[in-house]
């Protein structure tokens, strides 16, 4: 069973809740002054941009990730294929040697 780590992710982005909780309640009020919405906005024009570096790092790590995966999965493929070969040969070798042994036993 998979451990819920919610509660670890949002302490994570504590920062970032903070900032949208602020907001939030910036358009809860009633009358928010220009200079309130507009600092409200720059600081989340300003945090999603980091959110958006930090997401696009990400996905590069992830698609080189992926990629090692599918190589390290190819060869074990590969690897794979050669011993079940390894094993039919031996399995010949042995029927050889089973047929050498009783002909030569007569």
């Amino acid at each position: 069973m998979i451990p819920d780590r919610t509660e670890e992710i949002k302490q994570m982005f504590s920062r970032e809740y903070e900032i949208l909780e602020r907001n939030q309640s910036l358009l809860e009020k009633k009358e928010p002054s220009k200079e309130e919405l507009y600092e409200g906005l720059s600081e989340m024009v300003k945090y999603f941009n980091l959110l958006l570096k930090d997401a696009m790092k990400i996905t590069k790590i992830g698609d080189a990730s992926q990629r090692k995966l599918m190589k390290a999965n190819e060869k074990i493929e590969n690897l794979n294929e050669k011993l079940q070969e390894s094993e039919q040969n031996i399995k010949e070798l042995n029927t050889i040697l089973m047929h050498y042994i009783k002909a030569t036993d007569r």
